[in-house]
């Protein structure tokens, strides 16, 4: 069995790059607190970044190292997500 890490970071891998993980999203893998718990302690690590409240970004790695994916690319995977226009 894998922990709650694991199954997020796996989520969020199979996401294309700069697509936002939603704490509501990622409620089928546990219970709420359990998520929210998990989530902070990712971005502890420098593992996701946290673009906004209950909003997640995993980072984009590098060989200069990881950053933010760009701007763009997670305005349009938020619009996609919550089918908005922009």
């Amino acid at each position: 069995m894998q922990t709650l890490a694991k199954q997020v970071l796996e989520h969020a891998a199979g996401l294309p790059e700069g697509t936002p993980l939603v704490t509501k999203e990622l409620l089928h893998l546990g219970n709420r607190a359990a998520v929210d718990q998990v989530l902070s302690r990712l971005v502890q690590r420098g593992t996701l970044l946290r673009a906004g409240r209950g909003i997640y970004v995993l980072p984009v790695e590098s060989r200069f190292g990881s950053r933010a994916p760009s701007a763009s690319k997670m305005v349009e995977g938020l619009a996609h997500q919550r089918g908005e226009t922009i």
